[in-house]
C-alpha cells in the first residue's frame, strides 16, 4: 500500500498522450471483429475477469492487455482471482476507492508482486453523486482514464447491459446462469431504487452519454454508436429485447 501515490505517478506517465483502448465484458464485444484495431492502441485495458477469454476470441477483443481494472474483491461473480494476470500487466487499477475497502479480503502479497492503484477518492465520490450510483467497474474505468492527459479513448464492451454479459465471459452472474426475466427483475429493480450504494445502469448510461457527447477524445464502438442517438436505449424497460 506504501507505494499507491509512486504507481499513481507511473500510470500517469504510462497514459500520457496515449491511445487507449477499454475492453468490457458485455455481449457487444463480440458484434464485429475489432481484434487488430484493438491491437492497433497504444495501452489496452480489461476489465475484472474479461482477461480470461481473450485466448481464442483475438479477432474480437484483441490479443493483449497493459492494464487490468479490477474490483480487488476476488469472488468468482466480481473481479474473480486474478487468473491469467502475468507480468506482462503493467497495473492493476481498482475502480474503487480505497475508503470502500473492496481489497480487503485479498492477499497482501498482491500488493507486493503487482502495481496497483486506486480510483482517486473524489473523482469517484463526485460521480456517485452525479448519478446517485455506486459504479460499475467498466464505468469506474472509464472515469478514471478520461482523469489522464490521453490521445483517445476507444470503448468497447461496456454497454451498461444494453446487451447483458457475454455468454464467453465466465462469471455465474450472466445469462447462461440466469433467466432473462431473473436479469430483468434485477436491474428494474435496481434502476428504481433510490439506494445510491445499488448500481443503477440507467443512471450511469445517461452519465456516460452526456461524456460521450462532451469530450471529444472518446470513440465508441460500432453498438454504441448505434444505440448511443436512440432513445429506446435509455431505458431498460424500453430497450429492444431482440
Amino acid at each position: 500500500m506504501e507505494n499507491l501515490q509512486i504507481n499513481d505517478e507511473n500510470y500517469r506517465k504510462l497514459l500520457q498522450n496515449k491511445r487507449v483502448a477499454i475492453v468490457g465484458p458485455a455481449e457487444s464485444a463480440f458484434f464485429s471483429e475489432r481484434g487488430d484495431y484493438i491491437d492497433s492502441f497504444d495501452v489496452v485495458v480489461r476489465v475484472n475477469r474479461g482477461i480470461e477469454v481473450v485466448k481464442g476470441n483475438e479477432s474480437f477483443i484483441g490479443s493483449y492487455t497493459d492494464v487490468l481494472y479490477n474490483s480487488l474483491d476476488f469472488g468468482p461473480n466480481s473481479g474473480g482471482i486474478l487468473k491469467d494476470v502475468d507480468d506482462k500487466i503493467k497495473f492493476i487499477c481498482c475502480p474503487y476507492p480505497t475508503e470502500k475497502g473492496t481489497f480487503n479480503g485479498a492477499p497482501k502479497s498482491i500488493f507486493d508482486k503487482f502495481n496497483i492503484r486506486f480510483i482517486n477518492t473524489a473523482v469517484y465520490n463526485e460521480m456517485k453523486t452525479k448519478t446517485n450510483s455506486s459504479l460499475n467497474s467498466g464505468f469506474g474505468a472509464i472515469i478514471d482514464v478520461l482523469q489522464h492527459d490521453i490521445q483517445q479513448l476507444y470503448i468497447t464492451g461496456i454497454d451498461f447491459y444494453r446487451s447483458l454479459y457475454s455468454n464467453k465471459y465466465p462469471s455465474q452472474v450472466d445469462k447462461m446462469s440466469k433467466s432473462f426475466d431473473i436479469i430483468e427483475r434485477e436491474l428494474e429493480f435496481k434502476n428504481n431504487s433510490n439506494n445510491p450504494h445499488y448500481h443503477h445502469p440507467d443512471r450511469q448510461y445517461a452519465e456516460f452519454k452526456r461524456i460521450v457527447n462532451t469530450d471529444n477524445r472518446v470513440e465508441l464502438d460500432p453498438f454504441l454508436k448505434k444505440i448511443i442517438n436512440d432513445s429506446r436505449y435509455d431505458k431498460w424497460d424500453t430497450i429492444p429485447k431482440n
